[in-house]
C-alpha cells in the first residue's frame, strides 16, 4: 500500500479546477449545480493522483466523468489506503460534495482513485473502517486530553492500572517516554506528539507486553 500525502492531492485537485474556472469541461456546469471531480485522461495503476501533468488532467462534472469512462462508478470493490485529517473543513467529498476534515482514500481496479469522507467511504468498501478510524481519533484526543495526566518534577507522568506506569520526560529541548522507568530512545518534538504515541503503543498491546518483561518497581 502507497503512503500518499493528502495535502499535496488537495493543492493538485485545487488547481486543476482553478485552471478550468471551477466548472466542468464538457457541460460548463459549476458548483452548487454540480459535484466537480478531477478526470485524470490516463490512469496509472500505483500511481499517486497528484503525480500528472496538469494537461493530464481536467475538471468533470461527477455525470460527465462517470461518461468519460463509459460506464458507472461502481459501488462496490473499492478498499481504502489511506486516510488523513486535514484540521478543518479544507476537503471535499469526491462522492457526495460534502465539506471535509476527515479524508479517506480510497481505490478500484477500474477507476480513479477518490477522495471520500466517513459514511461514502464505509458505503464504497462495504466495511465500518472509516467510522472505527474516527473512533480512534476520539478516543485518542481523549487519552491526551486526560485528567489522568499529572504534573511530575521530571515531565508528566500516567499510570495505567497496577502493572504499568508511563512517564514522559523533558530533555534538552526533546520528550523521552520511559515505561516503569525504562526509558525509550526515540525523541519527540513536542509533549503532544510523546502522548501520540503513548496511545498508540497502549492500544496496539506493546505497553503492556514491555510491562511483563520490565514490571513495575514498587515504590515505598
Amino acid at each position: 500500500m502507497q503512503n500518499y500525502r493528502d495535502k499535496r492531492w488537495v493543492d493538485f485537485r485545487e488547481s486543476i479546477l482553478q485552471m478550468d474556472g471551477y466548472a466542468c469541461v464538457k457541460c460548463n456546469r459549476s458548483i452548487p449545480e454540480v459535484v466537480l471531480q478531477v478526470h485524470h485522461k490516463r490512469y496509472e495503476p500505483g500511481k499517486p493522483p497528484w503525480d500528472y501533468a496538469p494537461g493530464l488532467c481536467e475538471t468533470l462534472c461527477k455525470g460527465c466523468h462517470a461518461r468519460e469512462h463509459g460506464k458507472i462508478r461502481p459501488n462496490e470493490g473499492w478498499s481504502l489506503y489511506d486516510e488523513s485529517d486535514l484540521g478543518g473543513l479544507y476537503g471535499e467529498c469526491e462522492c457526495c460534495g460534502t465539506s471535509l476534515r476527515y479524508i479517506f482514500y480510497i481505490q478500484h481496479p477500474n477507476w480513479e482513485p477518490m477522495a471520500v469522507g466517513t459514511n461514502c467511504c464505509d458505503n464504497l468498501t462495504g466495511t465500518s473502517v472509516a467510522t472505527n478510524y474516527r473512533k480512534m481519533l476520539g478516543r485518542r484526543k481523549r487519552f491526551i486530553n486526560s485528567k489522568r495526566w499529572r504534573c511530575t518534577p521530571n515531565g508528566m507522568l500516567i499510570q495505567q492500572g497496577r502493572f504499568l506506569e508511563i512517564e514522559i520526560r523533558q530533555k534538552s529541548g526533546a520528550y523521552i517516554i520511559y515505561i516503569n522507568s525504562v526509558g525509550g530512545k526515540k525523541l519527540f518534538n513536542s509533549e503532544s506528539s510523546a502522548k501520540e504515541h503513548v496511545f498508540d503503543i497502549i492500544e496496539s498491546g506493546d505497553a503492556s507486553k514491555f510491562a511483563c518483561r520490565h514490571p513495575l518497581q514498587k515504590k515505598d
